[in-house]
């Protein structure tokens, strides 16, 4: 399998590809861990890093089912799109700011993308990365509404508290 090395996959193992192209295929766990002579507590542990590393969304579960702890966000309803994992724009903001281009036309289809694929990881970094250096204008305040849409971030009700 080859990998664009721009691509946000290539900062992946070959393992990480693999379990996620199998993934993305709609293979099941069990399945994936016959198929690459491991366990299937390997396989989990390979999702949960491809969480963390913002290459399967959050509320993404290999049996399609929220999982439990989406239970604490309240009644939140699940888009069958934010089940299904994706790449986050992470790698395309860090290439962006690194160039200085975090004012032009491909920021802004950045951040556009990142928020219409709800792409938490990519959308808290960059604010996190605006709040660092104290650039608080509307990419700021679109990627804080977005975050609240997607339950990250309290709404406006819920930070009064």
């Amino acid at each position: 399998m080859h990998v664009d090395p721009n691509s946000p996959k290539a900062e992946l193992t070959k393992r990480q590809q693999e379990i996620l192209e199998r993934l993305e295929r709609g293979d099941q766990v069990k399945q994936i861990a016959t198929d690459i002579g491991v366990s299937r507590n390997a396989v989990y542990q390979h999702i949960e890093r491809l969480r963390r590393q913002g290459a399967v969304a959050e509320t993404y579960t290999p049996s399609g089912q929220p999982p439990r702890r989406a239970e604490l966000a309240g009644n939140v309803s699940l888009a069958a799109a934010a089940m299904a994992p994706r790449a986050s724009a992470v790698a395309r903001l860090r290439e962006l700011a690194a160039a200085g281009d975090a004012g032009d036309t491909a920021y802004a289809e950045a951040i556009e993308g990142a928020i219409a694929a709800g792409d938490a990881v990519g959308l808290a970094y960059e604010l996190g990365r605006l709040d660092a250096l104290g650039e608080h204008g509307l990419s700021g305040e679109l990627i804080e509404s977005a975050l609240r849409r997607l339950s990250v971030l309290p709404s406006d009700d819920q930070a009064r508290e």
